[in-house]
């Protein structure tokens, strides 16, 4: 089976205090990081989508074998970023195989990756997703109060998301809901949500604790944990971190 890999890396910016997909973890960027990962098990030339600004950026630095997908204007939302992957890779039939895997989920090991593909079978589902277990204490806030959640049911969604392509296609051809104060479901997308709404078949495989977003200075501090080149001092009283 040929899995196409895309890779989401639109906040090259580092908008605001999120983390821009180019930051530094030890001595490689987050995106090195992972596709480094991809190499690895074999998955190659995936497609880094990139606003068309930063692309430089992108080709200015040392990374394993990658295409660069440009997406149009200033702040490219997911949506129209997934848009320009699925041009890239043209018209193959409704069951081609497509894995998202976001540039900020730069940990995620080997194993779980290909836990994702050897659970795919496109004669009973139309993807396969990482899940890790809900362990916060839920709630849903009701007219009459907070109303307790069986949290036991509850599941966080983690990278890669391998999906059918007609699956995405479907997801991507709906319009975007509304958002106040901004451009129509601008970084609004997530194509695991729109396809359960349409119907997808989904199998689930266990995720992993170093499956986290990397989007900021205190998820950053966690992956160097990780990786042991920090270490975790929240047990010394009075300690600030920035």
């Amino acid at each position: 089976m040929t899995v196409h890999t895309i890779v989401p890396a639109l906040a090259l910016s580092g908008q605001g205090r999120r983390l821009c997909a180019l930051e530094h973890l030890g001595e490689r960027t987050l995106l090195a990081h992972l596709l480094e990962t991809l190499h690895q098990i074999g998955l190659s030339q995936p497609l880094v989508l990139v606003p068309a600004q930063k692309a430089d950026q992108v080709s200015d630095i040392d990374l394993p074998p990658h295409r660069v997908v440009t997406v149009p204007g200033a702040d490219p939302d997911r949506r129209e970023g997934l848009r320009c992957a699925l041009a890239e890779l043209g018209s193959a039939g409704p069951e081609q195989t497509v894995m998202i895997h976001d540039a900020e989920r730069a940990l995620v090991p080997a194993d779980t990756i290909q836990a994702v593909i050897e659970a795919d079978d496109p004669s009973s589902v139309d993807g396969v997703v990482p899940v890790i277990d809900m362990t916060d204490s839920v709630k849903a806030v009701r007219s009459e109060g907070l109303v307790n959640i069986d949290r036991s049911t509850l599941a966080t969604v983690q990278c890669p998301r391998l999906l059918r392509r007609s699956v995405l296609d479907d997801a991507l051809s709906q319009p975007a809901p509304a958002q106040a104060g901004r451009g129509a479901g601008h970084g609004m997308f997530d194509e695991v949500q729109a396809g359960l709404a349409r119907g997808a078949r989904l199998r689930t495989v266990p995720g992993t604790h170093r499956g986290f977003a990397i989007a900021d200075r205190l998820s950053l501090w966690q992956a160097q944990i990780a990786l042991g080149i920090a270490r975790d001092t929240t047990h010394r009283h009075g300690l600030s971190r920035r």
